[in-house]
């Protein structure tokens, strides 16, 4: 249950960070490299795969999962005063679902045996040889 708990924590802070820096890009001539976006998308998923792999079961990923997704739809609605964190457009709108996906890919990922159990030897039985 701490880990759920700290992986929420977590998940809001990256949520945060990513929903600021998701609009960075880089114009090059008339090419606009969002790497914000992608930063944020690389961050949110080593945040999801690391809970996942460290702690070795789902809860802490779930926890990291409904931190960044509810805080990216918090800052997806219209401020009192007015302002908006993320903007309609290509990137917010993977912005917007890029987070859910990801958690939701990362969190339905069949387990991986452990390496002791990869590393036992299998029953085999020698063949019968006359």
């Amino acid at each position: 249950m701490v880990t759920a708990v700290l992986g929420l924590v977590v998940g809001v802070v990256y949520g945060a960070v990513g929903t600021v820096a998701h609009p960075l890009a880089v114009s090059i001539g008339s090419l606009s490299i969002p790497y914000g976006l992608v930063i944020a998308l690389v961050g949110v998923l080593a945040l999801f795969v690391g809970f996942r792999l460290v702690v070795g079961g789902r809860l802490a990923a779930v926890g990291a999962a409904i931190g960044v997704v509810g805080i990216v739809s918090l800052f997806s609605l219209e401020s009192v005063g007015g302002s908006i964190l993320i903007r309609e457009g290509l990137a917010g709108s993977v912005w917007l679902v890029g987070p859910a996906l990801l958690g939701a890919l990362v969190i339905a990922w069949p387990s991986l045996p452990t390496r002791a159990h990869r590393l036992e030897a299998p029953d085999v039985k020698e063949p019968h040889t006359p």
